[in-house]
């Protein structure tokens, strides 16, 4: 009678080795220009791969906390850096804080263009923890689904990306050349259906894709409306974390959401029901005009 609290006490200070094992942390890395970029770590489950999480413009790591949520309970581990002028991410090489609103938004060697070696200083950083890049996939969000497909296209061993609301041009990062050059491998491609331009950038970009990557490597996910890092919600998640497991989406009916492989389609959208850390953001609507403030604002 008198092992069995001392084995319920084991069991719990092995459960408690084990939560502290999966605990997330705050570390830095150095890019290849000396930017120092702050970043969130979890570590994986045993044999499990790496998300590297890329938000988008403006935006900052938090864009993915709930995702993150789900991808802990499934045993991935992740990385989610602020890039160079975002979040924590403020001080540049000289000393001064910077944010992005000091970047300038065009040129091929703008700072925008320069976020790949934060991406670079993220792959060196994650194999000081065992973690090889055939073990890494790209979670991007816009700017972030840019840079990770551009990523991919250098990296040939990184095995698939999910690229939430690509386009052809964030602040002179391009798309196009990199989707070309991504290779036959898993792309996952998100959008939202209410932008009109948006939406048709990334039809262009999945006919694209489907050309170079081959029609059965890329599969869309559509939804009637949201843009960026938003259209990540709870059901989203799900079929996100499915297709990493399968890079393939079983058919599926009734949903506020179409998989196709290969191919695009879109159904009527509705409301999720209320569930904390899942809350559906009320997207603004577009600012009218074109141009450089468009881009930008993107």
């Amino acid at each position: 009678m008198k092992a069995l609290p001392l084995t319920l006490a084991a069991l719990l200070c092995a459960g408690a080795a084990r939560a502290q094992q999966r605990a997330e942390e705050a570390v830095t890395f150095q890019a290849a220009d000396g930017w120092t970029i702050h970043a969130d770590y979890l570590a994986p489950a045993e044999g499990a791969p790496v998300a590297l999480l890329l938000h988008s413009h403006k935006g900052s790591s938090a864009e993915w906390r709930a995702f993150q949520e789900q991808l802990k309970r499934y045993g991935y581990g992740w990385l989610a850096p602020d890039l160079r002028g975002h979040g924590r991410s403020v001080v540049d090489p000289s000393g001064s804080t910077v944010t992005w609103k000091n970047f300038r938004s065009g040129g091929s060697d703008n700072e925008y263009n320069k976020m790949i070696r934060d991406v670079d200083g993220a792959l060196v950083f994650l194999s000081t923890r065992a973690v090889s890049t055939e073990n890494v996939f790209i979670v991007g969000s816009i700017l972030g689904a840019n840079l990770g497909i551009k990523t991919a296209a250098i990296y040939k061993e990184i095995p698939r990306v999910v690229a939430v609301s690509p386009v052809l041009n964030v602040n002179d990062v391009l798309v196009v050349n990199p989707l070309r050059a991504y290779g036959r491998k898993p792309l996952l491609m998100l959008a939202g259906a209410n932008r009109e331009r948006q939406f048709k950038e990334f039809q262009l970009l999945n006919d694209i894709a489907k050309l170079s990557c081959g029609p059965e490597n890329v599969t869309t996910l559509v939804e009637a409306r949201g843009f960026g890092s938003e259209l990540v919600n709870r059901y989203s998640a799900r079929r996100i974390l499915d297709w990493l497991g399968n890079s393939r989406f079983p058919p599926v009916v009734g949903s506020s959401s179409t998989y196709v492989t290969g191919g695009l389609e879109t159904v009527p959208w509705e409301p999720p029901a209320a569930e904390e850390d899942w809350t559906e953001a009320e997207e603004a609507a577009p600012a009218e005009g074109t141009g450089e403030n468009e881009k930008n604002d993107r």
